[in-house]
């Protein structure tokens, strides 16, 4: 854009004719900046699910007779290994995983601090040993005496008395040096039985407390299953005496099963229920940490039934108020709740919630959220009681 300026305007008029036509050429990009439009908003895309599709849930329900759950293969008897005296960790000669043997040397204090109390102690000792010797040498002169009527017979029970107080000064001493060879002793850790080291605890160099833990040590004793029983299983669990324990990475292998303990208070965390069975059989093979499922049948009146089997990853919600997304007809989803009847490591069955011919989300449900848009990728149809 051009601008003509008369040729005979004063030098101010042309001074302040210039200012005016800089600041209209400033406004000029702004003006042309209000006639955009706005940028459309954020379209957000159909986020991609798999879906199953439930099959007639009227029909009558197939009962779930038989419990299936999973746990992790432990020792009956886990101990903490520790020092019985306070002091500085200077060397562990052991690993996880390590088997070691009863009165093998696992771990040892630094001796620096157990020497001088255990010399202090045996040099009282000599000193009472010596008092004792002196108290005992005076009495036998002073009977003498006493024979020969030269001093009274009180003046021998003072000396009894000394030399009775020298020996007890003796003893006391004996128990001190007994007590310091005790904590020079004590300061090399020794298994008290046979087993696999399961864990460390404690760093060379860190000065432990009596007790700290150094080590889990695991004994070779029984081997058990442990499993936390879900609290919709409790009543059934409770009720059977007898498992079979499949083993999957011995070929499932089939092993005896007694029920040992099952704990009536739930784990704060899990609000499961700790389980533990007892293995019989052949258990060559059997390590501890591998995982393994106890199967028994349902006792009577425990019995469950379940109109739906979906995967675990179906399941969104929580404990108290599980749910599924179920697709709508319009590609929406919707968190439906359902009442779960039981479950193993692969599958929840749902005893109510889903009705036939309801599309549910099985894959991606932890994504979405109530009337998102999805996409199916896959589909399949499930019927009544499916395993």
């Amino acid at each position: 854009m051009y601008f003509m300026l008369p040729r005979r305007l004063s030098v101010g008029r042309t001074r302040a004719s210039a200012t005016a036509l800089f600041a209209l050429a400033a406004l000029i990009p702004l003006l042309n900046g209000c006639s955009r439009e706005a940028p459309a908003p954020k379209v957000e895309l159909p986020r991609p699910v798999r879906i199953q599709t439930v099959g007639d849930a009227t029909a009558p329900a197939v009962a779930l007779s038989t419990l299936n759950l999973p746990g992790e293969i432990r020792a009956r008897v886990e101990s903490r290994l520790g020092f019985q005296v306070p002091g500085k960790l200077a060397q562990r000669l052991v690993k996880t995983g390590d088997p070691v043997s009863a009165g093998q040397v696992l771990a040892r204090l630094d001796p620096q601090d157990a020497a001088p109390a255990l010399a202090a102690a045996q040099a009282q000792l000599e000193a009472a040993r010596t008092d004792l010797k002196l108290a005992q040498t005076e009495l036998r002169r002073i009977q003498e005496l006493v024979e020969k009527n030269f001093v009274s017979k009180a003046q021998l029970d003072r000396q009894q008395a000394s030399v009775d107080a020298a020996l007890s000064r003796q003893q006391a001493a004996e128990a001190q040096v007994r007590q310091a060879r005790n904590g020079v002793d004590f300061q090399t850790l020794v298994a008290d039985s046979a087993g696999i080291i399961t864990g460390v605890e404690a760093e060379v160099g860190q000065v432990l407390g009596a007790g700290t833990p150094v080590y889990r040590l695991a004994r070779n004793n029984e081997r058990e299953l442990l499993i936390n029983v879900p609290e919709t299983e409790l009543a059934a669990a409770r009720g059977v005496q007898r498992w079979k324990v499949l083993m999957p990475a011995l070929g499932n292998r089939a092993l005896e099963g007694q029920l040992r303990e099952l704990t009536p208070l739930a784990d704060a965390a899990s609000r499961t229920y700790p389980m533990r069975i007892t293995l019989k059989g052949d258990l060559a093979g059997v390590e501890m940490g591998m995982t393994a499922h106890a199967v028994a049948p349902r006792p009577d009146g425990a019995q469950i039934s379940a109109a739906v089997a979906l995967p675990i990853g179906a399941i969104f919600g929580t404990d108290k108020q599980p749910g599924v997304w179920v697709v709508g007809a319009d590609n929406t989803v919707k968190l439906v709740p359902v009442e779960i009847g039981g479950m193993n490591e692969e599958l929840v069955y749902v005893k109510a919630g889903l009705s036939s011919g309801q599309k549910v989300v099985t894959a991606g449900a932890n994504l979405l959220k109530a009337g998102q848009q999805v996409r199916i990728e896959g589909a399949s149809s499930l019927k009544a009681g499916g395993r």
